[in-house]
């Protein structure tokens, strides 16, 4: 009981990143890696806008990260509005949460998984794939609405 620690799954970061870039080649899924960083880069293509994937593997902890990055950028002094939209649609999610970085004014959606006892499958990884960009595509029109006319968007679909 307060022996040596066990060695768990949090331990081998560097397999479950190969195994987050294995089960994107499974897929055919294009991405770019910093394995120095344990990252995987990809972009998915959503009904209306492109949805910029980072998964990530903490070398500390036992924990696979999952941030998307919304492509606009809201001026500081919007980040009370935008919050307060972002969470009345956070209120709405099962799992993860939009988030608005206050330094960059970018809004990322976030859900992290972790993996204390296990290494998450490949199955896992690339249904948490497909569920957080579908969380994302299927918000990104609420997402639009709490846009202040002043921000730096780049709407893909209406320039």
């Amino acid at each position: 009981m307060f022996g040596a620690k066990k060695k768990t799954a949090g331990s081998k970061p560097t397999k479950v990143y190969k195994d987050v870039c294995e089960a994107f080649d499974s897929k055919s899924i294009k991405y770019n890696t910093d394995e120095e960083k344990l990252m995987v880069y990809s972009t998915f293509k959503g009904d209306d806008m492109p949805i910029k994937l980072t998964v990530s593997v903490n070398d500390e902890m036992p924990v696979l990260c999952f941030d998307a990055l919304l492509d606009f950028q809201a001026p500081a002094g919007s980040h009370a509005a935008i919050m307060s939209g972002l969470n009345e649609i956070n209120s709405t999610l099962h799992f993860g949460a939009f988030v608005l970085d206050p330094e960059s004014g970018r809004v990322i959606y976030r859900y992290h998984r972790m993996f204390a006892e296990y290494i998450p499958s490949k199955d896992v990884i690339l249904s948490i794939t497909r569920m957080v960009v579908s969380i994302v595509d299927s918000n990104d029109g609420n997402l639009k609405k709490i846009i202040p006319e002043r921000s730096e968007f780049k709407d893909p679909m209406f320039n």
